[in-house]
């Protein structure tokens, strides 16, 4: 089923006619998952449809070639199940992770440069609650039929958390992905990278990131740190930079780095919100070409607190052009810290042109309706507004399409009728 919605909103003497938001309902039924062991004046921590969660798996859909590829969860019969689906109408069962509901599980997919397939399961946890990730690959270009190369019980043991991957610009295998590991009796997250199954560790503490590369061969990774190992203080943004064909790593300023880095390094401290005592939830990074744009990009969500009943919370964007030359926006207010942001760009992803925000539910679960935002004279205002009455949670931007999406509709607090969403803006 599909809608769209344009509201006309007078935006400034060059823009008067807001961009049609259009929403395609897939049909397809997806997760749901609620954090009932985190209350905080009764509501959970987290709570509704996460079939295209989190914002730190990267990417869960992509287009290549006139193929359009995306990955989303299901509950099934007590487990959870990973579909993929090409040019919308082909879905494909690729893994069951048995007795098991919890979408940190949830995969990525990507095309590499000959055109297979990947479909990258996350690992998840330590000790007797561990689970291997899973990695498969496409049998064919294109294709349709998986098998599998990487995972528990049969393939090895594939630890790679909050996978991101990045097989387009490179003939490598790029990916960035937590570890935990334990620090004495404490467990903590650490920051990784991958190249051509060499793995080694970026920084000791960066258990939440994003990560874009550019044609030009430029890999940027933006990420925070927990203050004390703590989970609910994610603090400050860090910026680092590599090459997909180099194995050296820098900070904005263009100063070597020696890794691992420390988990708070200030060397490649770009914002700091511990001084300030808010909470930092990264969505999204584009780093732009130098010669269209130039910029990386930034989306993320400030939190005076990581309870969902209180504190306030902002959408930001951080524009870093140079060391010298940052500029902060503050594009809306949010209802939950989890509640979803992401960039839209062209199928080349030279310059950021759009952001999808949701707007303010009244409730204190994350999701709510869509909102455009697109730059205007070097500042983002609302374009237009999708509201039906529906929960949209976790919008995912698709690479390599043009202004394309995907999310999870349903209900915050009530398991009931989750579906995989397509946004397409024109």
């Amino acid at each position: 089923m599909k809608y769209s919605v344009g509201f006309i909103m007078m935006l400034s003497s060059a823009t008067s006619l807001a961009s049609n938001i259009h929403v395609y309902d897939s049909g397809y039924q997806s997760s749901y998952f609620c954090l009932t062991k985190q209350l905080f004046n009764g509501v959970p921590k987290y709570c509704g449809a996460t079939g295209t969660y989190t914002h730190k798996h990267i990417p869960v859909a992509v287009e290549k070639n006139n193929n359009h590829f995306e990955v989303f969860s299901n509950n099934e019969n007590g487990n959870l199940v990973t579909y993929v689906v090409k040019n919308y109408n082909q879905k494909i069962k690729v893994h069951t992770e048995s007795n098991w509901d919890d979408p940190h599980t949830n995969a990525v997919v990507d095309i590499d440069t000959r055109g297979y397939v990947y479909v990258q399961l996350s690992s998840r946890g330590l000790g007797p609650k561990y689970r291997s990730g899973h990695l498969y690959k496409s049998t064919t270009p294109y294709g349709t039929q998986f098998q599998k190369i990487k995972g528990l019980p049969d393939h090895g043991n594939f630890n790679q958390s909050y996978p991101q991957l990045h097989l387009d610009n490179s003939s490598n295998r790029l990916a960035v992905f937590t570890r935990y590991e334990y620090v004495g009796q404490k467990a903590v997250r650490t920051l990784w990278f991958e190249r051509n199954g060499h793995e080694y560790k970026l920084a000791e503490g960066g258990h939440y990131a994003v990560s874009d590369t550019n044609d030009d061969g430029e890999i940027f990774i933006a990420y925070n740190y927990h203050p004390n190992y703590d989970l609910d203080r994610r603090s400050n943004i860090h910026v680092i930079k590599s090459y997909t064909y180099s194995s050296n790593w820098y900070n904005i300023k263009g100063e070597k780095l020696t890794l691992p880095l420390a988990e708070n390094d200030p060397r490649t401290l770009v914002y700091d919100s511990e001084a300030k005592g808010t909470y930092i939830y990264v969505k999204d990074i584009v780093a732009e070409e130098p010669g269209t744009g130039g910029g990386v990009h930034v989306l993320f969500t400030e939190s005076t607190s990581f309870d969902p009943t209180k504190g306030s919370r902002y959408v930001k964007e951080l524009d870093i052009q140079s060391a010298n030359k940052l500029k902060l926006s503050t594009i809306t207010q949010t209802n939950h810290n989890y509640s979803g942001a992401t960039y839209l760009t062209n199928r080349f992803g030279w310059t950021v042109h759009s952001i999808l925000v949701n707007g303010n539910n009244d409730q204190p679960y994350f999701g709510g309706d869509i909102q455009l935002y697109q730059r205007v004279n070097g500042n983002w205002q609302l374009n237009s507004t999708y509201s039906d009455g529906g929960n949209y949670s976790y919008i995912r931007k698709v690479r390599g399409s043009d202004y394309k999406a995907v999310a999870s509709k349903g209900v915050g607090e009530i398991d009931n009728g989750n579906t995989q969403i397509r946004i397409e803006v024109k």
